[in-house]
């Protein structure tokens, strides 16, 4: 890779063979313009112990592609990919991340927007810190096709959380998030701060911590359509709110879609907002005072029984 230019005036494909490419305690750090392509998932492996950036570092233009990516850990920090650059592109990838002692992430991006990341795998696992499958963090970001599957596999995990987003805007349509944690702190499939995010045909499930969610949502501007949120073991809830009052009228909008906790399905903390329209409730709405709740042609599932609940959730 040294012999190819670093700024980006040509493109560039390396292709890797079969095998496992062992880069030690070092990072891989691609140049502008380098498309690394694999011979296909689990046959060109890229593996690492780096504590810096990740085992592999994107850039400007550059972009993965047909193989795996994996930080085994150890150190205080374990990402598998890190990028912080505009259009580094990633597409048929497996990222894995293990054992961070503060910080567990599959994929990292950070100020980085106008991407799509497609048909890609994170896996995320530690017992300690924080651990996640997807951080996009101040970004503008789709994630489609993919697949996040994180764990903390000790009470003194901080937060697991499947997808993280922050910043501007994420869409995830088509994924499949799975966050589970042994008596662990907080427990997200998707934790929802940025501006605006939509999920769309996709199934969330989150459990295990002592406060779980499939959806954890900071922001009104979060929209989910023709998907499931399911919350598994005692105490877990399908949708979490926890944002300030949002402008007059404003409202998280939940459509078409299916949510799932072990009483209680949607917990509003004060000042959240939501309506639900043609959605499908196991278990029932708590809104705190000063939250409010607006539902349109829903209903709920008890035992056998599955009944309307009026425009007020109840």
């Amino acid at each position: 890779m040294d012999a190819v230019p670093s700024d980006g005036s040509q493109t560039w494909v390396l292709k890797l063979g079969a095998g496992t490419y062992d880069l030690g305690t070092a990072g891989l750090v691609l140049k502008q313009g380098v498309f690394l392509e694999g011979s296909g998932v689990g046959v060109s492996r890229i593996t690492s112990s780096t504590a810096g950036d990740g085992s592999v570092v994107g850039a400007s233009g550059a972009g993965l592609r047909l193989l795996s990516v994996s930080n085994t850990g150890g150190g205080t920090r374990s990402v598998a990919i890190f990028n912080r650059d505009d259009g580094f592109a990633v597409s048929e990838v497996r990222a894995e991340a293990l054992a961070g002692q503060s910080l567990t992430f599959g994929v990292y991006y950070q100020s980085a927007n106008g991407i799509t990341l497609s048909r890609v795998e994170s896996q995320a696992s530690s017992d300690r810190g924080r651990v996640m499958g997807f951080a996009f963090d101040q970004v503008g970001i789709t994630l489609e096709d993919s697949k996040a599957v994180v764990q903390g596999t000790a009470s003194a995990v901080e937060s697991v959380i499947g997808v993280g987003v922050a910043g501007n805007f994420g869409v995830l349509r088509r994924v499949f998030i799975n966050a589970s944690a042994t008596n662990g702190a907080r427990s997200f499939g998707v934790e929802a701060a940025a501006q605006d995010v939509d999920i769309v045909d996709s199934e969330v499930f989150s459990g295990g911590a002592t406060l779980s969610a499939a959806l954890h949502a900071e922001t009104p501007g979060v929209s989910v359509r023709s998907s499931r949120l399911k919350g598994n073991g005692t105490g877990a809830f399908g949708l979490y709110a926890d944002f300030p009052a949002p402008t007059p009228g404003v409202r998280m909008g939940i459509d078409q879609s299916s949510i799932e906790g072990y009483e209680t399905a949607v917990y509003l903390k004060a000042g959240s907002t939501a309506r639900l329209g043609h959605a499908k409730l196991y278990g029932r709405v708590f809104v705190e005072q000063g939250a409010s709740a607006l539902c349109l042609f829903t209903f709920q599932t008890v035992q056998q029984d599955t009944l309307p609940v009026d425009s007020n959730c109840l």
